[in-house]
């Protein structure tokens, strides 16, 4: 029996080293000598990318903990016209695709949009460059990532006692105190994880400040490779900000440690109860962030698809339907899988420091941007090449560079946090007493598993594959650097027109990726009321 279990524990190292290879192959790029290439890229450009990539951090995570924060505490706290249906409406910017919203800003506001042309033919304003500086494109990750924070504190706020409000109440104090005093203090370490969570997709952004022109590092990476051809500098690259989002992964996990999501104390009472004027200046704000965030966008590029459906539609959409679910379903069916055998209870298991740590390392690719583990895959297939032809054997490269093989391993690594997340959340309210009780029925390990682990984890599995599918569909960078030659996928097709500025052309894709996202994001928001 004893052997079973290590070889067991082996098996499961295996495949949470094998998920974690990219992120390995990153690290270990310091170790190769320095190049003309990197010299030049570490003495002209390095300055520049850590400020851009400082300014947008500072700025996002300023704007996204005060409007998450605030959207979180209104719909728990308040009670105000619209606030049962808004509470849910907010949770749906998570299906709409960064860069779409960013195309749809740039298109409606850019010199020649018509924002711009309505305020200087009728108002007499003169034009200003939506693309200079650094305002617009936080505006626009403050937009779309805000329900990280939102989401975090909303279930943090819903656990606080009501009485401990009533008290600050009953002494005087007013609610914008009682807000920063009792409130805001108690769902501090849910506010950070969600926050910390925000900044990790920032970093991890490719198509937002593509659109924009400004240089971050994953612009920057992609650059090395696309441009330069050297894998090398890429992954050295890549390393730094492995070494920065490795960082914003301790303080997350800290964070996240401290609080609580979940639990059947939830108070569904209101603390406040807005009237008359008060209350519906509430709802202007609250549904005015849901406008900017989701429905004027969605309103856009639904009348964009209608102008040009005439001449734009054909079948190949549906072809890049069809890629872009095959790859959807496949990669989320692949993710839930390794993350539910990792995630599976295991006293054995459990004591293994080792295994514990491996495990942990498989789960932090989502903290690092696509392109970082496309290039380890690449970098890691070419070295794995060149120890083959090395020993007398053939390259690889030609099997697996530009194979959806590679793009699922992609895919798995970068998504693995997600899904293993919320199966382990499931798989820690099983008892011991269940395996224990297992053995002395004569119970094997698999009747185990089926009967009793996987329907009680069956729930975080399936929240799991939502959130799983909806970043799979929006993913950029790495399906942009793995996918195979004349593969297309509908986040293709809107950066590559929304790049060349035919936002009316992009908007039919769009739409049907907003489309799905947001079906998505109901049935996440449905399971998610479920526990409450």
């Amino acid at each position: 029996m004893k052997e079973v279990f290590i070889k067991s524990n082996f098996w499961i190292g295996l495949l949470a080293f094998s998920v974690a290879f990219p992120i390995f192959v990153v690290c270990s790029s310091w170790l190769m000598p320095g190049t003309d290439l990197w010299l030049h890229f570490a003495q002209t450009l390095l300055p520049e990318l850590v400020s851009s990539t400082l300014i947008l951090l500072i700025g996002v995570g300023i704007g996204v903990s005060i409007l998450g924060t605030v959207l979180a505490y209104l719909v728990v706290m308040v009670e105000f016209p619209g606030r049962s249906w808004l509470e849910w409406a907010l949770f749906l910017p998570f299906g709409i695709p960064a860069y779409v919203l960013a195309f749809v800003y740039l298109g409606v506001f850019d010199y020649s949009g018509y924002a711009q042309v309505w305020l200087r033919e009728y108002l007499g304003i003169p034009g200003f460059d939506i693309r200079s500086g650094y305002w617009a494109i936080i505006l626009t990750f403050i937009l779309v990532f805000y329900p990280y924070v939102y989401m975090m504190a909303r279930a943090s706020f819903k656990r606080q006692k009501i009485q401990m409000i009533e008290a600050g109440k009953m002494l005087g104090a007013k609610p914008l105190r009682v807000f920063w005093k009792i409130s805001v203090p108690l769902a501090r370490p849910a506010i950070a994880a969600g926050l910390l969570v925000t900044l990790m997709e920032t970093l991890a952004d490719f198509g937002v400040v593509s659109l924009f022109n400004y240089s971050t590092f994953t612009t920057a990476i992609y650059s090395a490779w696309g441009d330069f051809r050297s894998i090398e500098v890429a992954a050295q690259l890549a390393s730094l900000l492995v070494l920065v989002s490795f960082f914003l992964i301790y303080f997350e996990k800290k964070a996240r440690g401290k609080a609580k999501y979940y639990s059947s104390d939830v108070s569904h009472a209101k603390a406040y109860y807005a009237n008359g004027l008060i209350g519906w200046i509430l709802f202007v704000f609250v549904f005015g962030i849901f406008m900017l965030s989701f429905a004027m966008p969605l309103l856009q590029i639904l009348i964009w698809s209608l102008e040009v459906y005439s001449i734009e539609w054909s079948m190949r959409y549906f072809d890049y339907f069809v890629s872009t679910g095959a790859l959807t379903v496949c990669a989320t069916l692949l993710t839930v899988t390794v993350a539910t055998i990792l995630a599976l209870p295991s006293k054995r298991k459990s004591n293994s420091k080792t295994l514990q740590w491996l495990i942990r390392f498989s789960t932090l690719g989502y903290a690092l941007p696509g392109s970082v583990m496309a290039v380890g895959l690449l970098y890691g297939v070419q070295n794995i090449s060149l120890i083959s032809i090395y020993f007398g054997g053939s390259s690889i490269n030609h099997i697996l560079f530009g194979s959806v093989v590679l793009l699922l391993f992609a895919y798995i690594s970068r998504f693995m946090a997600i899904a293993y997340n919320s199966t382990s959340a499931s798989s820690e309210q099983i008892k011991p007493v269940y395996e224990q009780s297992a053995r002395l029925l004569g119970a094997s390990r698999f009747r185990l598993i089926k009967e009793v682990y996987f329907p009680m984890m069956m729930p975080g599995i399936l929240a799991g594959a939502l959130l799983v599918a909806v970043d799979v569909m929006k993913e950029l960078p790495a399906t942009y650097l793995l996918r195979p030659f004349g593969w297309d996928t509908l986040a293709i097709r809107v950066f590559e027109l929304s790049s060349e500025g035919l936002y009316e052309r992009a908007a039919i894709p769009a739409l049907m990726m907003v489309f799905f996202g947001a079906i998505i994001m109901i049935m996440f928001n449905k399971l998610d009321s479920d526990k409450y």
